[in-house]
């Protein structure tokens, strides 16, 4: 009996832990964007969120360790919808497809992912957010190889394939104009078949 009421008690102090991380990213988020990396600062997120420098310290102990939790949720966001979009047993071409989707859409239309995208080289320098840049640039590239494996793309260097990836659709984000011509998915849909049109093998 005392034990299930320590689990239940566990288990609902996690739940109010993941809730208030979640109004912490977000509150983040909104002053990333409107302040920017610079600008931004824990009292900040705090005044938002309606915590204490001290209470927010349990979550975050300095403005780099915010970046990362914001550009972890997000990232973990974009491969999470990626793999959403693609569906169940998809073809490579179409994984890389939804991932790229996935990844303008995010940097589009979420408060944190301009400042991302355009910070880019700056979140590299850091050891923590170098990380998790990596990992979502590892899971293109795996992507990829499938596609490669599958004698669907030819086969280049990771590292060039990575630039042409992320470089056309991080380009696409930052001069995609909402008053345009093109809608957002008629501009990704174009980005991609110029890309992987020229990728694909003959």
């Amino acid at each position: 009996m005392v034990e299930t009421v320590n689990r239940l008690a566990a288990s609902r102090a996690e739940k109010r832990r993941g809730q208030r991380r979640a109004l912490i990213i977000a509150a983040a988020e909104q002053e990333l964007s409107e302040a920017g990396i610079a600008g931004a600062t824990l009292a900040g997120v705090g005044e938002r969120v309606g915590l204490s420098k001290g209470a927010l310290y349990y979550y975050v102990d300095s403005r780099d360790a915010l970046l990362a939790l914001v550009l972890d949720d997000g990232l973990q966001a974009i491969r999470a919808e990626a793999a959403r979009l693609a569906g169940d047993d998809p073809e490579p071409v179409d994984e890389l497809r939804a991932f790229g989707r996935a990844h303008v859409r995010f940097a589009v239309e979420r408060p944190s992912g301009p400042m991302i995208i355009s910070n880019v080289d700056l979140l590299a320098a850091d050891d923590r957010t170098a990380e998790l840049l990596h990992e979502h640039e590892a899971a293109a590239r795996a992507i990829i190889a499938r596609a490669v494996d599958a004698g669907v793309l030819r086969d280049v260097h990771p590292v060039v394939a990575s630039s042409a990836f992320f470089g056309a659709l991080n380009t696409l984000c930052l001069s995609f104009d909402p008053a345009g011509e093109l809608s957002l998915d008629e501009m990704i849909d174009a980005t991609l078949d110029l890309l992987l049109g020229g990728w694909r093998v003959r």
